[in-house]
């Protein structure tokens, strides 16, 4: 299996703090895998390729107004799918028990040597992610997408 050297290339996170109104602050990661567009969304897709690197338990149906669920050492998250463009974006809440909603986005596109894929996370409601909770988003976003490029790194071209 492939490390880290699977993602060709991986952008500085961006977090944006909460505009006076109490607007979400947004918490956006970006990696550049070794894999056609295709590929990426099966990986973003399929319930087992999802357990190979979001959560340990995965239960997704990937059409809007579907079920989401993954289970990790974190705990269980549970939400539903808002927006799927075929291989281009994939939209989902999700949410632990008693914790505040936040909204996950998958966009992806063509990039040289592969695909690139922006995941976007805010938190939604009139109270935005805090700083200590953006950056625990921030992280935990990190090592999903290292295993994300290894798992795509395997799919035979």
């Amino acid at each position: 299996m492939k490390g880290a050297s699977a993602m060709t290339e991986e952008t500085a996170q961006r977090e944006t703090a909460p505009a006076g109104d109490g607007e979400a602050p947004t918490v956006e990661r970006e990696a550049v895998l070794p894999a056609s567009p295709d590929e990426v969304w099966e990986a973003l897709t399929d319930p087992d390729r999802l357990e190979e690197w979001l959560g340990d338990d995965v239960r997704m149906e990937p059409v809007e107004g579907g079920e989401v669920r993954v289970s990790d050492q974190g705990g269980e998250r549970s939400g539903t799918v808002e927006k799927v463009v075929e291989c281009e974006l994939l939209t989902f809440t999700w949410a632990r028990p008693g914790e505040r909603e936040s909204r996950v986005e998958f966009a992806v596109e063509t990039a040289p040597g592969g695909s690139r894929l922006i995941v976007t996370e805010s938190r939604t409601g009139p109270v935005g992610m805090a700083g200590a909770s953006a950056a625990r988003a921030a992280a935990a976003w990190e090592p999903r997408l290292r295993r994300l490029g290894s798992v795509v790194a395997l799919v035979p071209a």
